[in-house]
């Protein structure tokens, strides 16, 4: 081993192969290093040692292995990438799977970071070499006490076989006041604890922790099935930056995203739920019965009851009832959803209904206790995002749901990650007693490490296969190759519609596609202004942008417009009807430009 450690060291000292502006170092796996457990643990070791950490570029070998002997650890300060080559379409080029090793020593954290982790085309399986699944996750904790933001990107990853993460959090782990994290093209595959089978996500923040912060996660041609949800957040936290775009999701057991309730800005787009929020709800759970109520079953299949929850986002709590303080309002927060298939299997209706539990309780006159599967907004949610003043306008402009665009017909998949008899036996005993049942959709192609996996989620729905903005496929367009492609080249077109769909209240658009010469940022008409007024701008280079309102102390009062645009002028409108009387600044900013100026309501 001693040997081994030298030459790893050796390796990263004088490696002059570059990968980016980074040494890349090679690191055997389990087969090419003769049996050896923990090279990558020692390659990663031998760079903290030497002080390179932050120059260095992991590469795996496809088809391989690499068995932790021990945690992963970065320090404030180190970051970390691991890369591998792009999987194929053959056994030979799969990616890299990186596994415990089935010694009993601590296997909680598979990497714990105070810094930055990158991860391409890699094979992440939380279980040991042997296949027994393990409660681990990589965690992401604060880097330093200057609040910078951890950042977490991982692209072509595949999680797999994850349940309860670490200190009951997911695949990806927070304990970060400030988290960015960016997912493209992973897949989240049989996320099924070994007890509860109802924890596993993909990123959460920890059991009964509180003060963690999401300031950013978007999720994007990624594939998620056999999961309990997507996004966790847990006492005082919550994400403001939630995007979920081109996204499949098959089979999960409770709410795509939990907590979603305190949302800042999110937006759920051209992507595929089948199977949500399979537990579902009871007529108990929605209705005013028991011996002083005054509402029965027959209330409830009348729909005279309270509406249940939605399965895509368990609610929308008012600022002021979040119980923990934010620095935005309600009228500040923004939500697009559309252009999704939502919908449950036919298999599954029938189960709610008549799987043998439900059956003897409907035999006993129980049926106030069968379970009913979840629309994908409740009536409440509706009713938050479509409020209106005594005039009859609509209170919160950016938060709109495409009802046009929501579709309910089966997709057709070519092969469904869906290990039918299990899992009606396990959701079944959820309802029931609780017991386990292994419902993973075939985990040992996980474990022999089978490429391609068995299972195919392109479908045969020709209407889905235009449904997406700009006529593209709903869903994981990893699952489209030939479209792909088209789709990248118009990648920041679509994200430029989102984030105007986000934004209706500014109503930015562009009104010039000429390449302006200089950052602009004219004076506002009318102003002195009531309640709107128009602001003009101009950006020679395609960027992140920022609007927003200020008032004279300093203090950020609203959000004109953030997100991505083209070069170009745009015009943007400004509604103040929920501001006083007063001076306020608007700013722009646009990477390191920044420039203010100062406008007048007056009421």
């Amino acid at each position: 081993m001693k040997q081994f450690i030298i030459f790893i060291l050796t390796l990263i000292l004088f490696s002059s192969t570059l990968y980016g502006q980074k040494d890349t170092v090679y690191v055997p796996g389990y087969y090419e290093s003769n049996l050896l457990y923990g090279t990558l643990n020692d390659a990663i070791e031998a760079a903290v040692a030497a002080g390179t950490i932050n120059n260095t570029v992991f590469k795996l070998t496809p088809y391989e292995q690499y068995v932790l002997s021990r945690s992963i650890y970065m320090d404030h300060g180190q970051n970390l990438e691991i890369v591998a080559p792009k999987a194929g379409n053959d056994q030979e080029s799969a990616p890299p799977q990186i596994v415990w090793t089935e010694e009993g020593i601590d296997r909680v954290y598979i990497i714990q970071s105070y810094g930055d982790v990158i991860m391409k085309n890699v094979w992440v399986r939380h279980a040991d070499v042997l296949g027994n699944s393990l409660a681990c996750s990589i965690v992401f904790e604060n880097q330093d006490a200057a609040n910078d933001p951890e950042i977490g990107n991982f692209d072509g990853c595949l999680f797999d076989y994850c349940g309860d993460g670490a200190e009951a959090g997911g695949a990806i782990t927070i304990k970060a006041d400030h988290f960015e994290g960016e997912f493209q093209n992973c897949y989240f595959r049989n996320l099924s604890d070994i007890h509860f089978q109802y924890y596993g996500r993909a990123i959460s923040f920890p059991y009964q922790s509180s003060g963690w912060h999401y300031d950013k996660l978007l999720f994007e041609n990624c594939s998620f099935s056999n999961i309990s949800r997507i996004i966790m957040q847990e006492g005082n936290e919550f994400g403001s930056n939630i995007h979920i775009n081109h996204c499949t999701v098959v089979n999960a057991i409770e709410w795509i995203w939990q907590s979603a309730g305190w949302l800042e800005t999110a937006s759920i787009t051209n992507s595929v739920f089948i199977n949500p929020y399979m537990m579902g709800y009871r007529a108990l759970d929605v209705c005013d019965m028991g011996p002083t109520g005054t509402q029965d079953y027959d209330d409830f299949l009348d729909g005279n009851c309270d509406s249940p929850g939605g399965g895509l986002i368990n609610g929308i709590t008012p600022v002021d009832s979040f119980g923990f303080e934010v620095d935005f309002t309600d009228f500040d927060r923004k939500l697009f959803i559309g252009n999704n298939a939502y919908l449950y299997k036919d298999w599954m209706l029938d189960w709610y209904a008549n799987c043998p539990w439900a059956k003897d309780k409907i035999r006993n006159r129980l049926s106030d206790e069968i379970r009913h599967p979840s629309p994908m907004l409740g009536q409440n949610e509706i009713d938050f995002i479509d409020s209106v003043d005594e005039n009859g306008n609509k209170v919160f402009p950016n938060l709109n749901v495409d009802w046009e665009t929501i579709y309910t017909d089966d997709p057709g998949f070519m092969v469904e990650p869906t290990n039918l008899d299990t899992l009606k036996l396990f959701i079944e005993a959820k309802w029931n007693n609780n017991a386990d049942f292994e419902w993973s959709y075939q985990p040992n192609a996980g474990l022999n490490q089978v490429w391609p996996l068995p299972e195919n989620m392109a479908y045969t729905n020709t209407a889905y296969q235009t449904a997406a903005m700009g006529g593209f496929p709903l869903g994981d367009l990893n699952w489209f190759p030939d479209q792909k492609a088209a789709w990248e080249a118009q990648r920041d077109a679509e994200w430029e519609t989102i984030y105007g769909l986000l934004n209706r209240t500014t109503g930015v658009e562009k009104i010039s596609g000429l390449v302006p010469s200089d950052y602009v940022l004219e004076q506002n008409y009318p102003n002195p202004f009531n309640p709107a007024t128009k602001i003009d701008y101009s950006i020679p280079e395609a960027g992140n942008v920022s609007l927003k309102v200020y008032n004279t102390l300093g203090q950020e009062i609203a959000t004109i417009f953030t997100g991505y645009q083209q070069a170009g002028k745009y015009a943007a409108t400004f509604n103040a009807s929920g501001l006083a009387s007063g001076v306020y600044i608007y700013r722009l900013e646009v990477g390191d430009i920044s420039i203010s100026k100062n406008f007048v309501l007056m009421k």
